[in-house]
C-alpha cells in the first residue's frame, strides 16, 4: 500500500486537482501536507475524494482548511498506516504581511495543543511522521548547503515553536521517516545522531508546474 505525498500548492489548487483527476489511480490515497494556499485571494479547493487528504501550513487560513472536508485535522495519528501527523508553522515574512489576507495569527498550533501533540507522539511512537514544518535539527541540517538571502532568513524556522516541539518529539522516538514541506527544497538527507531519514518534499511550485510528490509504502 501507498500513500502520494504532495508538496506545497501555494494557491495552485486548479493545476493540483487536475493532477489529481489525470495522473492518479482513483483509489490512489494522497495526503497535501501544507501551504494548500486557501485563505489567499481567488484561491478554492473544490471537495474531493475521501483518499484525498490534507492539512495546513504557515500560507493557509486555518478555520478554511478546517471548514473542508477533505482537512485532516491539526495534528493526530492514522494507525493503519503508522502515520503522525502535525500542521502549521512560522512565517518568517509575517512583518509583510496582513492579517486574516496573507498570514493568520494562529499559524502556528498553541503551546497547549502542541503538548498535546507531544503527549500523543509520545504514545503512539510512529513509524512515519507528515508535517509542514521540520524539527529543528532537521531544518538546520538541509540549510547549512544551501545559498542565497532566502536560506539564511529560513533558518530561523527552526527557532519556532513548531520545530522546537517536534525536536522534542525526535528526541522521544526517531521514527523511520520524517516528510515534511515548507522549505521549496527537494531532497532526502540525514542529521548526524539520528537514524530517521528525512524528506523534505517540494520546491516553488508555479503555474506551468506539476506538484511535486514523495511515493510513502506504508
Amino acid at each position: 500500500m501507498s500513500i502520494i505525498i504532495f508538496g506545497d500548492v501555494h494557491g495552485y489548487t486548479k493545476q493540483y486537482q487536475k493532477y489529481l483527476r489525470q495522473n492518479l489511480d482513483p483509489s490512489q490515497r494522497t495526503i497535501q501536507i501544507g501551504d494548500m494556499g486557501l485563505g489567499f485571494a481567488g484561491v478554492g479547493l473544490h471537495p474531493m475524494a475521501e483518499n484525498h487528504k490534507f492539512f495546513r501550513g504557515n500560507h493557509d487560513s486555518p478555520a478554511k482548511c478546517r471548514a473542508h472536508k477533505n482537512y485532516l485535522g491539526d495534528y493526530g495519528y492514522l494507525e493503519l498506516d503508522g502515520i503522525f501527523y502535525l500542521a502549521g508553522a512560522r512565517s518568517i515574512d509575517r512583518a509583510y504581511r496582513t492579517e486574516g489576507v496573507s498570514w493568520w495569527a494562529d499559524e502556528e498550533l498553541s503551546y497547549e495543543e502542541l503538548g498535546k501533540a507531544i503527549d500523543l507522539y509520545k504514545q503512539v511512537k510512529p513509524r512515519f511522521v507528515l508535517s509542514h514544518e521540520a524539527p529543528a535539527i532537521a531544518g538546520k541540517v538541509l540549510l547549512h548547503s544551501q545559498l542565497g538571502p532566502y536560506f539564511t532568513a529560513k533558518l530561523a524556522c527552526s527557532m519556532s515553536r513548531t520545530a522546537e516541539a517536534m525536536q522534542q518529539m525526535l528526541d522521544i522516538h526517531q521514527p523511520e521517516k520524517w516528510i515534511f514541506g515548507h522549505y521549496h527544497l527537494h531532497e532526502e538527507f540525514f542529521a548526524p545522531g539520528y537514524t530517521t531519514r528525512f524528506i523534505v518534499v517540494g520546491g516553488q511550485m508555479d503555474g506551468m508546474d506539476v506538484p511535486k510528490t514523495y511515493e510513502l509504502k506504508t
